[in-house]
């Protein structure tokens, strides 16, 4: 008991180890596969949103700034087709404007002003002829730069605004030609620069971080934009704001003097990758359900297949020295026999010489001659009991050389029963013979049939116990002989019957059977010809069938 609990608990620890291990190995990389798919597949989504973002984000610089060209060299050509004089009156310039209109037509107004800043004709929604604008920043760079775009500002109109305007010299006096633009045209621009509903934005900074153009009521504050430093090209990069991260591409125009910043939320964006996160969590889960479950059950059956096989190996071991054991008894019986057969012989000698003693006429006239006699005849009764006794106990214990030879079933059996009557008795246990007269004898090994029928009632006596019937029923059946032993014990269930048979399965307690009795049976029938067959019922006893095989294989042997 104490070597199974030790080989139970070392191969219960043995399993946990190797448990820990596939675990490890399986799970490892699984893991790193699930983490580094979703790394490289969320890079390759960001780096796809970035790209796309830096290329919406050029091909809206080029428009913006394409749209400022075509404006620009537009009012170029008007002014330099035209005279002031011409365009100073009010219905040339209101043609003129129609005309650009109908090319430009972002354009909301136009006006001419002379050298000293005074607007003298004017066409638009606005009331802004004679007026003033020598000292405006815009005009002084128009002065200078001959072609000027202003940032938005407020003006006389104190609307957000922003202007192109073209200076030419004509009879050595410069006067202007100016034209105010519709900012929403460039918002339109920048609205569909934005890849998602969610989350983005789009809008113009000056080089102070003022906005010039955006979709809500910002212009003209100030941002807390980070300014890069002016370069050429297109820049995109990662930025968080208040918990979110936010993918942004920069771009410069108008000759670096506005910033165009486009962001985009890529928690919005990156949703199917919140998808493909979940999906690998998933798989993961599942994967990890499977692999614990198909872990534990493998292990838990080839630990307890090992386990089986190691304790099968103990169990067999005992029974080799049990056996062991037994061969060595059996050879001390067998010389205890022999040792002892020899006074028996001698006190049935001088038990016959006392009884030839007793016919003599002066012995038969002693008044104790009826005592002498009868207690003469008990001790030739005893002595060929004792030497009966020997005569089966060297019978079961030697190994014939030759197994087969006529044998008398009924007489075997009834052995048997001189065996193994007391042992029932004790138990209150009837130990019964019902066996057919003039039965035929058959060739076999009589030593192993009996050591079957020993092992089949003893096994009967146990499992009844105490108060019960045990029958031993010999038949003649088709040219052969059929034993039944049938006892009135519990009976087994069918699942029990499927595995009677099989080397060390028992239903007794530990210690009290090793399962090898039946086995061994079994084993004998089958290899002596014949067939060991099992009926049994619960709450009705249990019938064992040994057919054997029939008298015609004495005569192939003749």
């Amino acid at each position: 008991m104490t070597k199974e609990k030790d080989l139970h608990g070392y191969y219960t620890g043995l399993r946990t180890k190797f448990t820990v291990i596939i675990f490890f190995i399986a799970f490892i990389p699984l893991m790193l596969l699930g983490g580094t798919t979703y790394y490289y597949y969320s890079t390759t989504v960001k780096e796809k949103i970035k790209n796309e973002l830096k290329l919406i984000t050029k091909n809206r610089k080029d428009t913006i700034d394409l749209f400022l060209n075509d404006r620009a060299n537009c009012l170029s050509v008007l002014a330099y087709t035209h005279s002031f004089d011409f365009l100073e009156k009010k219905e040339n310039l209101l043609n003129s404007f129609h005309l650009s209109k109908r090319v430009c037509s972002a354009f909301q107004d136009m006006g001419i002003i002379n050298n000293d800043g005074e607007q003298v004709a004017y066409v638009g929604p606005y009331h802004l002829t004679g007026k003033q604008y020598g000292t405006a920043e815009w005009f002084q760079e128009v002065m200078e730069k001959d072609v000027y775009i202003s940032d938005v500002f407020l003006g006389f109109r104190q609307v957000p605004h922003f202007i192109i305007a073209v200076k030419r010299i004509e009879n050595g006096k410069p006067w202007i030609l100016r034209v105010t633009i519709d900012i929403n045209r460039i918002n339109h621009f920048m609205s569909t620069a934005l890849l998602g509903k969610g989350g983005s934005d789009a809008y113009i900074l000056s080089r102070e971080g003022i906005y010039q153009i955006s979709g809500d009521d910002r212009i003209l504050t100030k941002s807390d934009f980070e300014m890069p430093p002016v370069f050429q090209g297109i820049k995109g990069k990662e930025k968080h704001y208040g918990g979110k991260t936010v993918l942004c591409a920069k771009a410069w125009l108008k000759n670096n003097e506005w910033l165009m910043v486009i962001e985009q939320d890529l928690e919005h964006e990156l949703g199917p990758m919140v998808h493909v996160k979940n999906t690998v969590f998933l798989i993961f889960i599942v994967s990890s359900l499977i692999i614990v479950i198909s872990t534990m059950l493998i292990t838990k059956r080839v630990f307890a297949r090992l386990e089986k096989i190691a304790l099968e190996k103990l169990q067999l071991r005992e029974q080799l020295v049990r056996s062991d054991r037994l061969a060595a008894i059996g050879k001390l019986a067998s010389g205890i026999a022999h040792e002892i057969n020899n006074p028996l012989a001698v006190i049935a000698e001088k038990a016959g010489w006392m009884g030839d003693l007793l016919t003599e006429e002066d012995v038969k006239n002693s008044p104790n001659y009826s005592e002498l006699f009868k207690s003469t005849q008990d001790i030739k009764k005893h002595v060929q009991r004792g030497k009966k006794v020997i005569s089966r106990l060297m019978g079961f214990a030697r190994k014939d050389d030759v197994a087969q030879k006529d044998v008398d079933i009924n007489f075997v059996l009834d052995e048997t029963h001189d065996f193994l009557n007391k042992k029932a008795m004790f138990k209150n246990i009837a130990l019964m013979k019902e066996f057919q007269p003039d039965l035929p004898s058959i060739v076999t090994d009589g030593a192993q049939l009996q050591q079957v029928f020993i092992n089949i009632v003893n096994n009967a006596i146990d499992a009844i116990n105490k108060d019960g019937v045990i029958r031993l029923i010999t038949k003649a059946q088709d040219g052969g002989v059929l034993v039944s032993i049938a006892d009135t014990g519990p009976g087994m269930p069918e699942k029990i019957q499927k595995k009677i048979f099989d080397p060390f399965f028992t239903t007794k307690a530990v210690g009290q059977g090793t399962g090898l009795g039946l086995s061994t049976s079994y084993s004998i029938v089958e290899n002596l010809g014949g067939r060991l067959t099992v009926e049994s019922e619960v709450g009705k006893g249990t019938i064992f069938h040994i057919t054997l095989p029939p008298t015609c294989f004495q005569e192939t042997e003749v």
